[in-house]
């Protein structure tokens, strides 16, 4: 789902102010959606053009003016037509996995410090999850306590996952940098026991 589907759902609920869904977008979305705070505004704006969505200001004494999103009934129609469309096939990218794949061309220093890092910011990830949980099961439908659930057990995976290519790549230690060599090596043994 983009980012218009997912807004269109919030409202589905109740009309909100583009701040109470950036809130229930970073609690709910952020680390699964791949989308970011930025596209929410720009995303709100086109709606309204389209007319999925209506602004209204609210005018406040001492505080700045709320602008309020409502959905339409153009708007629901476009959201339970995105909920209802086929899911397109996962591509899943990553970007550890891909940096990982040339780990032979660095040093057991370099590839520890980039494995750390990584498996530091899939903890942090994981803990911001943790810390969500009381206002999500406070706040949740039981769909959302499953996908909520379900990213719980992702990024636990992803830090054992994580864990264990460390441990390997500990394993591995100072083996050498350049497998070039290894390989003529090989040919060149396999040539003497040939000729």
């Amino acid at each position: 789902m983009d980012v218009q589907s997912i807004l269109l759902g919030f409202l589905m609920r109740k009309s909100m102010t583009g701040y109470e869904m950036n809130k229930a977008f970073s609690i709910s979305f952020s680390f699964f959606s791949g989308l970011s705070y930025g596209s929410i505004y720009p995303a709100l704006k086109k709606m309204e053009r389209r007319g999925l969505i209506t602004m209204e200001l609210e005018i406040q004494d001492g505080a700045p003016n709320r602008k309020v999103y409502t959905i339409t009934e153009a708007g629901r129609q476009a959201f339970l037509e995105a909920v209802k469309a086929p899911p397109a096939p996962e591509r899943y990218k990553a970007a550890f996995l891909m940096r990982l794949f040339f780990f032979d061309y660095l040093s057991p220093e370099e590839r520890m410090a980039i494995a750390g890092e990584y498996l530091g910011s899939v903890q942090a990830t994981y803990q911001a999850l943790e810390s969500a949980r009381p206002e999500i099961e406070a706040h949740a439908d039981p769909f959302q306590y499953l996908c909520f659930r379900f990213g719980l057990r992702f990024f636990q995976d992803l830090k054992r996952n994580v864990a264990e290519t460390i441990q390997a790549l500990e394993e591995l230690g100072s083996e050498p940098k350049d497998r070039s060599k290894k390989k003529e090596a090989r040919g060149t043994n396999k040539q003497k026991r040939e000729g």
